[in-house]
């Protein structure tokens, strides 16, 4: 389904931002 897709891509951004900003608080 493409609700389903649309679901897993915006979980996997979600995801993927917060990795980012807690890499960056980690680096400085």
């Amino acid at each position: 389904m493409i609700a389903q897709f649309v679901i897993a891509f915006f979980l996997a951004f979600i995801t993927m931002i917060l990795a980012l900003r807690l890499g960056r608080a980690l680096y400085y």
